[in-house]
């Protein structure tokens, strides 16, 4: 006796091979001082009011696939979900932002976010959570645990 039936849910995006040429680069925080480099393995730390520190540190392969995956967990090539409104954006002191760069099998996409007036579009909120997970395994790696903590606070 067989059964036969359906689920309730969701395809889940298919999800391919990370591919040769998957690099990113992502500009983020207050300022956007800080930023994450793979395609020259650089990292740049905001230090508030000593500056900034730009360092080499590298992604290791396992990095850079859980990166690839949890990308293509929220399609992040369809630059069309990720297009900001000017009407929808509010300009803050001091200002916050992330800046994109993406490239795979080729292509290279690029775009940008900023604060929201009445709260983030989910696709956006999606971005963010990314570069939080992004800046976590970043944060966790030795080479970056021995910088120079931040002196201060922006207002």
């Amino acid at each position: 006796m067989s059964f036969i039936g359906c689920s309730n849910q969701p395809d889940k995006l298919e999800i391919k091979e990370m591919p040769a040429d998957f690099n990113f680069s992502l500009i983020y925080g207050t300022y956007g001082k800080q930023k994450i480099d793979t395609f020259n393995d650089t990292i740049v730390k905001d230090l508030v009011e000593d500056g900034t520190i730009e360092v080499n540190i590298a992604f290791s392969e396992e990095e850079m696939e859980q990166t690839y995956h949890e990308m293509m967990n929220i399609n992040i090539m369809d630059d069309s979900k990720f297009t900001v409104r000017e009407e929808e954006v509010c300009d803050t002191e001091p200002p916050s932002y992330t800046i994109w760069n993406i490239q795979m099998d080729g292509k290279t996409n690029s775009f940008y976010t900023q604060s929201y007036c009445d709260g983030y579009p989910e696709d956006v909120l999606k971005l963010l959570k990314l570069a939080d997970h992004i800046h976590s395994i970043l944060s966790n790696k030795e080479e970056y645990k021995e910088l120079p903590d931040s002196n201060g606070y922006y207002e």
